[in-house]
């Protein structure tokens, strides 16, 4: 990544370096929201019964840990174990599709859907650890926690920021051209992206993918006067379809939609996307798979054209889990018990519509029901 890194242009939304890492990193351990998230993961139970243990207890192990790590790829091998040690304690299983169609020694332009705030990206790229790809840098929204502690954490982890929240339209304007500029650049120095559909999860179980997204990626190739289906022939294109047995997050999602259905609109507190990540990772996640689809041929004109396209591929390549028809039968029939899941993940079920309310509950549901939809 040195060819990019020494581009002063890019400084303020590209992954730190190795050289950046200690200083970074010795800052990050000793942050108290990432210490207090750090809590509701790994102690949740001691932090509880004695938040202020715990904290000293946790800092002092992240702090201890942190000395060990000294560059980038020791980084990603210490993530890469709690990962491995999430998947085996949090899912039924995690699998993966489609690795086999991705082109080789190429770098890709990852395009999935958006379920979890960190957790599509880590499943996505631990697929392709699994299959010897090569790691993406992964775009985040600088709206996330903040653009504090969360872009930090991001940014440490081969993440670039996209500016989501600039005041002017030409202020936004520039921003996205310089995050299409950096898209390209990485692309151009063999390295591949993955960048969420549309901004902001799905709350409704809907996959769809916004059209300003990919109006972004030409930005930066537009000088060159490239068409976008030529545009499209210098890109690897790969639609992505992530799919989770439960989401850990769902109640909570179905509260938003709720707010946002009778008051019209919803204001996330300062510490939502921090419970969001902290539920989200030791959540019971039951079986997850992501699907990568083929590489998209250049054989559409705009992005709405491509859009389109996208989402058929993500429907064709979702994995269907009897979570999706429980709900949809029961949002049918009021009074049906669920029967079509067993096991620990109808005990995860039960408890996440029993943490519902009832005005709540048909928007808990919907969220798997639509998965269904093939037009989703």
């Amino acid at each position: 990544m040195a060819a990019i890194d020494s581009l002063n242009e890019f400084d303020d939304i590209r992954p730190y370096t190795d050289d950046e890492l200690p200083e970074r990193l010795a800052s990050l351990v000793r942050d108290p929201d990432l210490v207090q998230m750090a809590c509701r993961i790994q102690a949740p139970f001691l932090y509880r019964l004695m938040p202020l243990i715990a904290r000293w207890i946790v800092g002092s192990a992240l702090r201890r840990r942190s000395k060990s790590i000294g560059n980038l790829s020791d980084l990603q091998s210490f993530l890469a174990s709690y990962v491995e040690r999430m998947v085996r304690s949090t899912t039924d299983g995690f699998s993966h599709s489609g690795t086999e169609h991705l082109p080789k020694n190429e770098p890709c332009l990852y395009v999935s859907n958006h379920r979890d705030i960190v957790l599509d990206s880590i499943f996505v790229n631990y697929a392709l650890w699994q299959s010897g790809v090569p790691f993406t840098q992964n775009a985040v929204g600088d709206n996330l926690l903040q653009g504090g502690l969360g872009n930090e954490l991001m940014r440490l982890n081969r993440s670039f920021t996209v500016v989501r929240g600039a005041k002017t339209r030409r202020a936004q304007y520039h921003a996205l051209l310089k995050t299409s500029r950096y898209i390209r650049k990485t692309i151009e120095h063999g390295e591949s992206i993955w960048i969420a559909q549309r901004q902001g999860r799905s709350k409704d179980g809907l996959d769809r993918t916004d059209p300003a997204i990919l109006k972004m990626f030409q930005l930066a190739y537009r000088a060159d006067q490239t068409s976008f289906a030529d545009w499209l022939s210098l890109v690897n294109v790969v639609p992505v379809s992530i799919s989770y047995e439960l989401d850990p997050c769902a109640p909570m999602k179905a509260h938003e939609l709720f707010v946002r259905e009778t008051t019209g609109s919803y204001t996330k507190d300062l510490r939502e996307d921090f419970r969001s990540i902290a539920q989200g990772i030791k959540g019971f996640k039951g079986r997850v798979h992501v699907s990568f689809a083929k590489t998209i041929p250049p054989l559409y004109s705009n992005a709405n054209e491509l859009a389109e396209k996208i989402d058929e591929q993500m429907n064709s390549q979702k994995k269907i889990f009897e979570t999706y028809l429980e709900a949809n039968r029961m949002l049918v029939d009021d009074n049906a018990n669920c029967k079509l899941v067993s096991g620990r993940v109808r005990q995860e079920f039960e408890q996440q519509l029993a943490n519902t309310t009832d005005d709540e509950k048909s928007f808990f549901l919907v969220q798997y029901a639509n998965q269904l939809a093939s037009d989703n």
